[in-house]
């Protein structure tokens, strides 16, 4: 997908899908401001089988400002073959422009392995906001912990400097994951990163003092260099965590567009 501005107007001026990923026409949720489009994705074959592997290409130019919000979570399926599923996502912010992702899980289910990667390249004036949560398998039907590994790395490059490079793996059959300094008695993970020319006067602890809003909910703010928030939740309920997280990404989705 490619997004540009043009006439005050963020739009989609090329795109190409090959099942079983699809994309929503860009629409523009206020209709008194059309400077932001807004993309539903959507994978519909419901999840990725054992050596299916998803690539996005997303290129957002100079001055357009995107959201891209997932139908629904990512699920990956057992492993019975041994290969890995696999999603690559490949972002490109320019000059002025912003992009938002919105928060969704990945579950991984017994016996699944998955690795994940995302890129981002952007500007010293461009904006992100990215969310993401990690489940430990379909907590309805008690698999929890039972996939066998899950990788995810995520980078942003802002031009030539590598600002975050942040890699999860989890193996449950090789670690204990509730042991002290793991996930102890939680099992979701939510991570959002904002990435912002804004948040040179930042003051990171007021962040953190409207956090840990809920019971069953821990979790931390943190500044990097001036230049970009990571906050990171463990959680044992997953509606208490989408919760806190979208009140956040409220409040940062403001300084946005």
């Amino acid at each position: 997908m490619k997004f540009e501005k043009r006439m005050n107007k963020t739009v989609m001026t090329n795109y190409y899908q090959n099942p079983p990923l699809r994309a929503s026409r860009a629409m523009y949720l206020n209709s008194a401001n059309r400077s932001e489009a807004t993309v539903y994705l959507v994978e519909t074959s419901g999840g990725l089988v054992a050596g299916d592997q998803n690539d996005f290409q997303i290129d957002i130019m100079e001055g357009a400002n995107v959201c891209l919000i997932p139908q629904s979570a990512t699920k990956i399926y057992p492993s019975f073959n041994g290969l890995w599923s696999s999603q690559n996502i490949d972002v490109s912010i320019g000059s002025k422009a912003s992009l938002a992702f919105k928060t969704e899980a990945v579950i991984p289910f017994e016996e699944a392995k998955f690795r994940g990667k995302t890129i981002v390249r952007m500007e010293q004036d461009s904006t992100l906001l990215w969310g993401e949560i990690l489940s430990p398998g379909r907590v309805a039907r008690d698999e929890v912990f039972e996939y066998h590994d899950v990788k995810t790395n995520f980078q942003v490059w802002m031009e030539d400097e590598c600002l975050i490079y942040d890699p999860l793996s989890f193996s449950p059959d090789r670690m204990d994951l509730g042991q002290m300094g793991m996930l102890e008695e939680h099992i979701y993970v939510g991570s959002m990163w904002f990435v912002s020319p804004s948040l040179k006067n930042l003051d990171i602890s007021k962040v953190n003092e409207k956090l840990q809003q809920f019971k069953h909910v821990n979790a931390s703010a943190a500044l990097l260099e001036g230049k970009a928030v990571n906050v990171r939740w463990l959680a044992s309920d997953l509606v208490l965590l989408k919760k806190e997280m979208d009140n956040l990404w409220q409040e940062f989705a403001r300084d946005i567009v």
